[in-house]
């Protein structure tokens, strides 16, 4: 399952190149102990997870394009939200 993992990764900078982070977490490791969102969902889903800004996205399997998308998605969401934090700091302030 890492090794796929990883596959996914060497995919995911190919398109998106180092703004987007990627780390694999092994389940049966006390590190998933700093996921207490992934560790309350874990019993009821099946391995892969593909968890996305904190969010679990998909589970039971690695689809690249699935997930290359969902990146996409998050990182449009992110330059939006950044732009729209940008109007409301300049809102009033032009003479």
């Amino acid at each position: 399952m890492q090794q796929e993992a990883e596959e996914l990764a060497v995919k995911i900078n190919d398109v998106y190149g180092d703004i987007v982070e990627y780390k694999f977490i092994d389940v049966r490791t006390s590190e998933i102990q700093n996921y207490p969102e992934v560790l309350k969902k874990l019993d009821r889903v099946r391995l892969p997870l593909t968890v996305i800004n904190g969010k679990l996205r998909f589970y039971g399997g690695l689809d690249e394009d699935l997930i290359i998308d969902a990146v996409k998605e998050e990182l449009i969401k992110q330059n939006n939200n950044n732009k729209e934090r940008g109007r409301q700091r300049f809102t009033g302030t032009r003479t």
